[in-house]
């Protein structure tokens, strides 16, 4: 074991939910029972080496590894490491041989449609699933084709998606979307005519989806709309946030809302970032600890041997636009998740943080993305993080002090007061109540699919970013 390696080779930690927009290309896969006969390829062998000892000396649960598991006997290297993982507690860590197609997923430049979805039942007893979206990117194949915010999905090349193909329909390279309109006379959802052609393109997906500031009554309040924390290629992504908090500092902005509702995660730094560009100028000068890490026995003492504790401490970085805030508000849903629990978390001991929405997902733990030259990369759980009060372990999520249900039919623009979840916010800033358009509101069909694919990724993650093959 090389802990020196790997101590160098993992220079940034990222805290990632990897939320693949409009691309299913490397998604993890399906991972079947293979036919055992025959010799295995030297290829596979060595894979499956790689992973068996990356496993054993990083995994946090490394000491709950099934000894009957011989790296030797597994054709497949997925299925050798599905049957490494603790699964008592772990439901994050995947493996993928599509490293290429990652690596530019978590530096903002997919290869993808753009628009975030959220897939809901049509009917009460039916299986056809309907797609809402969420939020498309700027400058995205979506947004370019005229795809926007709220747009209901009911067909992908006339087929009409149901529970066990609709992924699979979403994650194609190219497709045509039927979209429909809802009638609250009746509650049911029909085709509206249109339709939009779709061809899944490389794009800078720029976290920073909207912001301004709502000038209401004596208070000037900042919202930003953030999908995900990526620091983007050269740090571009971290100018924006200074770009938006320099913005929020010339219109002299009294109160900051961050709307983290569909933000499943990112990395560490843009993390750090945001949260030292909200916190009290006092903990980011003192960089105050922002958050602790813990790891398996192996990488804990070897940490613990180190000069530099930024692999169990991580502290609030300078930041030149910092806000200087006493107090924050952030709209969460349930896919709000890792980074985006991190900078809520990690905010609590130093400020005053109000949460308005739903229950947060639960993701307090870590993983580190592995990757080796025959393209395939792992991300085993390796760490979990708890905040400066050691405040960790929130497996049912981060419960709001206010909460509101995040319609989306309809799903108003970005900033549009009749956002019952950004209204009860701004409530809370002003103590006045705000008049929405509630009539027509409603909860989307019966219940929300998440699919595994989409939700295996909703993790810490602590990537390797060289492009060497790990050993």
């Amino acid at each position: 074991m090389k802990l020196n390696s790997v101590y160098k080779r993992f220079p940034i930690i990222l805290f990632v939910s990897v939320f693949l927009i409009g691309l299913g290309s490397c998604a993890p896969d399906e991972i079947t029972e293979d036919d055992q006969s025959g010799d295995i390829p030297e290829e596979t062998l060595v894979v499956n080496e790689w992973i068996n000892n990356n496993m054993k000396e990083y995994y946090l649960w490394n000491t709950e590894i099934p000894s009957s598991v011989n790296y030797e006997e597994e054709s497949d290297p997925a299925e050798l490491f599905k049957k490494m993982l603790y699964t008592d507690e772990d439901k994050w860590s995947w493996i993928t041989d599509d490293w290429s197609s990652l690596k530019d997923e978590l530096e903002g430049t997919p290869v993808s449609m753009g628009f975030a979805p959220a897939f809901f039942y049509k009917d009460e007893g039916s299986t056809d699933v309907i797609t809402i979206v969420e939020y498309v990117y700027k400058d995205s194949p979506a947004d370019e084709a005229g795809l926007e915010r709220g747009d209901i999905i009911l067909t992908y090349d006339g087929k009409v998606p149901n529970d066990e193909n609709y992924y699979d329909l979403y994650s194609g390279d190219s497709y045509t979307v039927g979209l429909g309109t809802f009638s609250s006379e009746d509650e049911s959802f029909s085709s509206s005519g249109e339709s939009i052609d779709l061809v899944a393109t490389s794009f800078d997906a720029n976290p920073v989806l909207h912001y301004e500031v709502k000038n209401i009554d004596e208070y000037n309040i900042g919202y930003l709309v953030y999908s995900d924390f990526t620091g983007g290629v050269n740090d571009t992504f971290l100018d924006s946030i200074d770009n938006v908090m320099d913005y929020f500092q010339e219109n002299s902005v009294t109160d900051v809302i961050v709307d983290l509702r569909y933000n499943p995660g990112g990395e560490l730094e843009a993390a750090s970032h945001l949260a030292s560009a909200l916190a009290p100028a006092s903990a980011v000068t003192n960089e105050d600890i922002l958050i602790k890490m813990t790891y398996n026995s192996i990488l804990q003492d070897y940490f613990e041997q180190q000069e530099d504790d930024s692999y169990l401490n991580y502290r609030f970085p300078s930041n030149n636009s910092n806000l200087d805030l006493s107090k924050v508000y952030f709209l969460t849903t349930d896919k709000t998740a890792s980074a985006s629990e991190l900078v809520i978390a990690g905010l609590k001991p130093y400020m005053d943080v109000v949460m308005v929405g739903d229950t947060t997902s639960g993701k307090y733990v870590g993983a580190w993305a592995i990757h080796e030259t025959h393209n395939w990369c792992m991300l085993p759980i390796v760490l979990k993080y708890a905040n400066a009060n050691d405040y960790t372990d929130f497996k049912e999520g981060i419960a709001p002090d206010v909460y509101v249900y995040d319609y989306l039919i309809p799903a108003y623009e970005f900033g549009d007061l009749n956002d019952e979840v950004l209204a009860a916010a701004i409530e809370q800033i002003t103590g006045t109540t705000l008049s929405t358009s509630k009539s027509a509101r409603i909860r989307p069909g019966i219940k929300e699919l998440f699919p595994k694919k989409m939700d295996i990724r909703k993790t810490l993650i602590v990537p390797n970013t060289s492009t060497e093959g790990s050993e």
